[in-house]
């Protein structure tokens, strides 16, 4: 089946849910409490939903369309952005950190013949060439490299793959949201990494340790890394 082809998304996101489901399950671990219905979820039934505002962007700068476009998805997970932007005619590499998580995304992609690579590795080295891609993708993904420095690499690197004139899209939780988009407690995500986390575990409310910008401070890592056009879009 070509992009072309797929013209309803529900039987990948179908396909998606099944793989997840026997991830967890060969790995011995549960999805029926809420925490692991949504992380269910989101890599299945809600990837229209959270893709949606990306693709906007995506094909709203000039682009149109994202056929034949070489795009890098940036600590991809599961790859279920990846095989939905391959859905829509990207031809896709996605790379991150875990890499057992990255056989769901691959044996998906592989049952709808879609453009898709996925690879382990780190955004603060990409092992790929300068100027390979027309666009690039981090997704709730920079959030969790805690450095500043790592932060600045990890954005520096994204900045060397990207053909000129290329596209990054960033979609990250808004520091100065009032109440933090991890646990739901209040302002919590204005501490340091490791007292918000630290906190949060004593609540009850187990959360990654991650940290969150303003958009005038995303603004600011981006024009830092190289990116003389940054704006923030709100979603």
């Amino acid at each position: 089946m070509t992009p072309q082809d797929l013209q309803d998304f529900a039987p990948i996101a179908e396909s998606l849910r099944r793989s997840v489901r026997g991830y967890y399950a060969e790995h011995g671990e549960s999805l029926e409490d809420p925490a692991g219905l949504t992380t269910l979820e989101t890599n299945s039934g809600f990837v229209e939903r959270r893709a949606a505002p990306l693709i906007e962007i995506l094909t709203g700068n000039g682009t149109g369309s994202l056929a034949g476009v070489r795009l890098l998805d940036l600590g991809c997970g599961f790859g279920a952005l990846s095989v939905y932007f391959a859905a829509h005619g990207a031809e896709v590499t996605g790379i991150d950190p875990a890499e057992s998580r990255l056989r769901v995304g691959r044996a998906v992609a592989a049952d709808y013949g879609l453009a898709v690579d996925l690879r382990p590795g780190q955004m603060e080295k990409i092992d790929l060439p300068d100027s390979s891609f027309d666009l690039a993708v981090q997704n709730n993904s920079l959030c969790y490299i805690v450095s500043r420095e790592g932060r600045h690499q990890a954005l520096l690197e994204t900045h060397r793959v990207l053909r000129p004139r290329g596209l990054l899209v960033i979609r990250n939780p808004n520091r100065w949201h009032p109440r933090d988009q991890f646990t739901g407690l209040p302002l919590i995500q204005l501490l340091s990494p490791h007292q918000a986390a630290r906190i949060s575990g004593l609540v009850g409310r187990p959360r990654s340790s991650v940290r969150l910008t303003s958009p005038r401070e995303g603004v600011r890592e981006l024009k830092l890394a190289g990116f003389d056009e940054a704006a923030y879009v709100p979603s």
